[in-house]
């Protein structure tokens, strides 16, 4: 019996490299351990001013998962990514009285902040 050899070979799809390497090095995904530095500051709760909040959550790979309740006007040391998280990514989109052709109501594209995290030193 002859056997069939290919005549040419064809480059695999499955198995395709991806690149791994995040493309915004600035990203709060981005971060690595060594970058994400303590800081010091101010939490100060926007939404409800005088009531406690819960953050909590893990924002780059490798960091621990991270829960804290934040007192307002707490002045409290935590990791750098949680204080971008609460200033870059804890607001709510406003919308508008007005209504679409559905009644539903339109988005402005304003983002109001839930809180804000006021840093005022960086800890070594």
């Amino acid at each position: 019996m002859k056997m069939i050899k290919p005549v040419e070979t064809r480059v695999s799809l499955i198995h395709k490299k991806i690149n791994r390497e995040p493309v915004n090095t600035e990203s709060l995904e981005a971060m690595t351990p060594e970058k994400d530095k303590r800081v010091v500051g101010t939490f100060v709760n926007v939404e409800c001013p005088g009531q406690t909040a819960k953050v909590c959550g893990k924002y780059y790979k490798g960091m621990p998962y991270f829960v804290q309740v934040f007192e307002d006007n707490e002045r409290i040391e935590i990791p750098m990514s949680v204080a971008r998280f609460i200033n870059e990514r804890c607001y709510y989109d406003e919308h508008s009285h007005i209504l679409d052709a559905q009644g539903n109501p339109v988005k402005t594209g304003k983002h109001r902040p839930r809180y804000k995290f006021i840093i005022e030193s960086i800890a070594a």
